[in-house]
């Protein structure tokens, strides 16, 4: 039987991958008693976990019930808005620092953001597409800008795999991806900014038509 807070960190793990992933739905609800049974260890680890998340904005608390939580439009804009500014200087430095065996790696999550796209493999894409912003936030070494990024991805995950619509962008979100890239591969900074800021606005614009609560999607 695993550790107490082995077990923690397993159903942290777990239901983390499964909030983010939609296999866990908006206003899903968790209790402690279930969640333990589920994973066959004692309700303190699992409160534990469930605390973590709790604090990172994944669920949150009604009554003894942990429920996932729900964001709507106008909440994602200011994160895409918050993410426009420091993905914009992330692209900015990563001109400036990044690795040929980055770059590399870079090339290789834009073929594999085509191959998901061609599947319309929107759960595939969108893993895809935040390696691929945090892996140019990582190529700065800065690890408070990577750290606040890493924190909005998966805000942004949270409703990117419940939305359907998203399927709509995704050929045309990895030719900004090509156009972000290239411009980081030439270290041509300027470029890279405008690339990068385009790309997030092209998103906003799109969540702004929407006109809906993107989370009742799946709902309906």
């Amino acid at each position: 039987m695993p550790t107490s807070a082995r077990l923690s960190d397993d159903v942290y793990s777990r239901l983390k991958e499964d909030i983010l992933s939609a296999s866990l739905k908006s206003d899903e609800r968790l209790y402690e008693t279930t969640v333990a049974e589920s994973f066959g260890g004692s309700r303190t680890p699992v409160r534990e976990a469930l605390l973590r998340l709790l604090e990172e904005g994944l669920l949150v608390r009604q009554g003894r019930a942990y429920v996932v939580s729900r964001i709507s439009v106008s909440e994602m804009i200011d994160i895409y808005r918050v993410r426009q500014n420091l993905e914009c200087l992330s692209a900015s430095i990563a001109a400036e620092t990044i690795t040929d065996a980055e770059l590399s790696e870079l090339r290789g999550m834009i073929e594999a953001m085509r191959t998901a796209a061609g599947r319309r493999d929107g759960s595939a894409f969108n893993l895809l597409d935040s390696e691929f912003h945090l892996a140019i936030a990582k190529s700065t070494g800065n690890e408070v800008l990577m750290g606040i990024l890493t924190k909005l991805h998966e805000r942004v995950l949270l409703v990117r795999n419940s939305v359907e619509r998203f399927l709509s962008r995704l050929e045309n979100a990895n030719q900004e991806h090509e156009a972000i890239y290239n411009a980081i591969r030439r270290r041509q900074s300027t470029i890279a900014v405008a690339e990068m800021n385009s790309h997030i606005q092209s998103t906003i614009e799109s969540l702004k038509a929407s006109g809906i609560d993107l989370v009742e999607i799946n709902e309906r």
